[in-house]
């Protein structure tokens, strides 16, 4: 088989990943059962880190319901962090989870996440590449909510993030996500 057929094959694969569960409204985002409370730990030691997966901690939950006391956690963790965050990746994911947590929440829930929502609302402005900057822009103001792991790379981000009791698929405690984070990688 040829360079160029391999590639494109795939190129092809790859591609027919993406996308697949990119959706417009949040039911077909929801995880059914996910423990918010012991996902946001997971969340909060994902917002410690420094490389690209540092907004992802929130960026998996965005869809998700949460409750206010939740969001008042999820929203000082987004405030703490923003600021400080290089990449423009992560600018733009956590930025996005704030804005679809805002706009899928109930009047307290917004309340509670009124201050982050507005500053997620500006952040688009300090990504500096222009069709990255559109594409956050897009997902953070635009009139339409953007929803679901939109491709491979997030589903599986998901199940090793989100937790949900008795669904094997994700992980089933923080403490799970804790030992999978320390043991030794291959």
């Amino acid at each position: 088989m040829s360079k160029k057929i391999l590639i494109f094959s795939f190129l092809c694969v790859f591609l027919s990943s993406c996308f697949l569960s990119l959706h417009h409204r949040r039911k077909p985002a929801l995880v059914k059962g996910v423990n918010m409370d012991e996902t946001l730990k997971i969340s909060h030691d994902e917002m410690q880190k420094k490389n690209l997966s540092q907004s992802l901690g929130l960026w998996v939950i965005r869809d998700q319901i949460i409750n206010p006391a939740q969001a008042k956690i999820i929203s000082e963790l987004y405030l703490s962090k923003v600021d400080s965050m290089n990449s423009e990746f992560n600018i733009w994911h956590s930025s996005w989870a704030i804005s679809n947590l805002y706009r899928f929440g109930d009047d307290a829930v917004k309340a509670e996440l009124e201050s982050a929502y507005q500053k997620a609302k500006k952040k688009p402005e300090r990504i500096q590449k222009r069709g990255m900057r559109k594409l956050a822009n897009h997902h953070v103001n635009g009139r339409r909510t953007v929803t679901g792991f939109i491709h491979a790379g997030g589903r599986s981000y998901a199940k090793r993030h989100l937790v949900v009791p008795g669904n094997k698929r994700y992980l089933q405690s923080y403490d799970q996500y804790r030992q999978n984070e320390t043991a030794p990688k291959k």
